[in-house]
């Protein structure tokens, strides 16, 4: 092993210095030698794992006592990584107890046919959370893998749950937005992915408004009252609610009332995106100055709740846009269903310091989601949703078998450090020429020549 350690070290480093040689800039020879690093670092994978297989194939005790031989030898295997495809050979085995097995892939925790490790199954689901499978592929591999495999590794992956303090906040007040991100499924049907976002109210940074110590809650599949149940589970392993004020923004939809039930003491506020909207649409079609004028009259009417004045301005719009009938009166009826989540604003400064449900959706689901053509799988949504949510790491879920018997890896470790530290240069190694006109680079290679 020594000599082939050997070889691979002599190998980088004369590659590595005929590219330094070559008195390119920084930008030039960054892509080369990042390329020639994994080169080798794949080439000592490649070392490390041909020498455990030959570590279990000289320990005849441990394998007959664990019920193993030799079925045949040299078999090739290929798995890509991070580094790229690791190409190396290993032994296959014949169990006592019927069947066959690769024991270096079981020692590595691979299964047989796994062509993707773990550390680039993360590298890809990560990914895939900000762009397609194909470019993930692209980015990645440079397209050696499938769309379906990095489906697959998006499929075994999960959200890391994060860590809490074990001392529940106190906070004054707590909002609440809820909407959803309209996707398309696979066959066209259109289907709804809530999200739920907590935070405790607005505050400025900089030039910027933040929401303060926010998370978000995502799930597929869910019935309204186990989403609601996961919220305030959520909510009461971080917070202390019993004197805390908690607003629900949102549109109104009915799962979103059903949050209403769950959280104790929650009041509606009606999210002012939808309200503008409603207004807008209610006035659409007149003159800037009556458009400006059925605006302010129509938010006076609802912040105070003057449902027979909001009556009067309805019918007034209708007699003047006789061709916009239905949607004047479907936008006043929803505007006076939620007319209470409208004037709180007014009677509770509390009620202002959130609301900010469509940016929410666009940043977390709906730029990934549905701001392209694309359609889901409702297999894949119910693990991708969370991941989306959580926005922190990601674990991977594929099943690793276990070792049946203890293989020492110490000889071949040793081995290994004994190359690390004191390593055997050759003297043949070239001394770095330099040649032609004299750089800042040349300058300082120089000094160690």
């Amino acid at each position: 092993m020594g000599n082939i350690i050997t070889e691979i070290a002599k190998r980088f480093m004369e590659n590595i210095c005929e590219k330094l040689s070559e008195g390119k800039t920084y930008t030039e020879i960054e892509c080369e030698l990042l390329q020639e690093t994994k080169r080798c670092a794949k080439e000592l994978m490649c070392v490390y794992v041909s020498q455990i297989d030959e570590e279990i194939s000289r320990d005849k005790k441990g394998r007959k006592e664990a019920g193993y031989q030799v079925e045949r030898r040299n078999d090739e295997k290929r798995i890509e990584t991070q580094l790229g495809e690791i190409v190396y050979l290993r032994t296959y085995y014949k169990k006592a107890a019927g069947g066959y097995e690769y024991l270096a892939d079981r020692f590595f925790g691979l299964n047989g046919r796994e062509r993707v490790s773990k550390g680039l199954s993360l590298c890809l689901a990560n990914a895939a959370r900000d762009m397609s499978y194909e470019k993930c592929s692209q980015y990645l591999t440079a397209g050696h893998i499938s769309r379906q495999t990095v489906m697959s590794r998006v499929r075994q992956s999960s959200a890391k749950i994060p860590k809490l303090d074990t001392r529940l906040r106190c906070v004054s007040e707590l909002h609440i937005d809820a909407d959803e991100a309209h996707i398309t499924l696979c066959g066209g049907k259109k289907s709804e992915v809530p999200l739920i976002s907590i935070y405790e109210g607005i505050e400025k940074q900089c030039k910027r408004h933040i929401c303060k110590n926010i998370f978000h809650i995502s799930e597929y599949g869910k019935t309204p009252d186990e989403l609601w149940e996961q919220v305030l589970s959520e909510i009461e392993l971080r917070y202390d609610i019993s004197n805390t004020k908690i607003y629900v923004h949102g549109d109104g939809g009915n799962w979103i009332q059903t949050g209403l039930e769950w959280i104790p003491g929650a009041i509606f506020v009606l999210d002012k995106y939808h309200k503008n909207k409603a207004i807008k649409t209610m006035t659409a079609g007149l003159l800037d100055i009556d458009r400006k004028l059925f605006d302010r009259e129509i938010r006076w009417a609802l912040n105070h709740e003057d449902l027979e004045y909001m009556d009067e301005i309805t019918e007034n719009l209708c007699v003047q846009l006789p061709e916009r009938v239905d949607k004047i009166l479907w936008n006043a009826r929803y505007l006076k269903r939620f007319v209470g989540g409208i004037s709180i604003c007014l009677k509770d400064n509390g009620a202002n310091n959130g609301g900010c449900t469509e940016p929410h959706v666009s940043h977390i689901l709906a730029s990934r989601l549905s701001s392209r053509p694309m359609a889901w799988s409702i297999q894949t949504l119910k693990k991708f949703a969370p991941v989306l949510a959580s926005g922190s790491a990601i674990l991977c879920h594929s099943q690793q078998p276990t070792h049946l018997f203890n293989i020492s890896k110490i000889s071949v470790c040793n081995r290994f450090k004994k190359y690390a530290f004191g390593f055997p240069f050759p003297d043949s190694i070239p001394t770095l020429p330099i040649t032609g006109k004299v750089t800042p680079t040349q300058k300082l290679l120089k000094l160690f020549l």
